[in-house]
């Protein structure tokens, strides 16, 4: 089996994007088309967060197929909030009663799921204009977060990876998309207080 590096992947993407918008740039030059450089700099952000999701949650990506259908079970979990209870209760009993150190695995494992799609919450309405509703960033979550699970199970099944496809995790997802939307509503409010060019033009006030 190989396995295929994220920062490899990470790296080629953003080439691939800076060679499409730099056609485009020659292209709209030619047509006296104007280019937003602080719109381009703000889309390049939201590839790059785009490629570092994918790199975090899908790789390093194995090339071979070892399919394993019997242990599908432990690579699954639909039950919400499991497998956060179970780690809790295993507080002063794993890793020797290493409690400071089961603490900090479970803020890391919660948090940095959250974490993980506060950016999404926050540069999709950010740069699409017509996608500033909760109803549209939720959605957008949900459909995100459940595509990387399905994506990490087939990873399971045909890799042999080992990847746990978890409902908990979409929740955290969800969660934190849910509080870059917040925190985007909050900057906006206050871009509308200030008499900033560089914030009335990032959010478009």
């Amino acid at each position: 089996m190989y396995l295929i590096n994220g920062e490899f992947f990470i790296i080629i993407g953003v080439i691939c994007y800076l060679a499409i918008r730099g056609f485009m740039f020659i292209k709209n030059k030619k047509k006296k088309k104007p280019t937003i450089l602080l719109t381009e700099m703000t889309k390049l952000l939201f590839v790059t967060y785009c490629l570092v999701v994918v790199s975090v949650t899908l790789f390093p990506f194995p090339i071979g197929f070892s399919v394993e259908y019997e242990n599908l079970s432990a690579y699954l979990n639909l039950t919400p909030l499991v497998s956060i209870l179970k780690q809790v209760s295993l507080i002063g009993t794993a890793y020797d009663g290493d409690i400071l150190f089961m603490i900090g695995l479970i803020i890391r494992n919660v948090g940095g799921n959250i974490l993980l799609f506060v950016p999404l919450g926050f540069l999709v309405p950010l740069i699409w204009k017509s996608v500033i509703h909760f109803n549209h960033i939720f959605l957008y979550a949900i459909g995100i977060s459940v595509t990387i699970e399905l994506l990490q199970l087939l990873e399971s099944i045909f890799g042999g990876w080992g990847r746990v496809t978890d409902i908990d995790d979409v929740i955290c997802n969800v969660a934190g998309a849910i509080l870059g939307y917040y925190i985007y509503k909050w900057f906006r409010l206050l871009s509308g207080k200030y008499q900033s060019s560089f914030v009335h033009r990032l959010f478009r006030v």
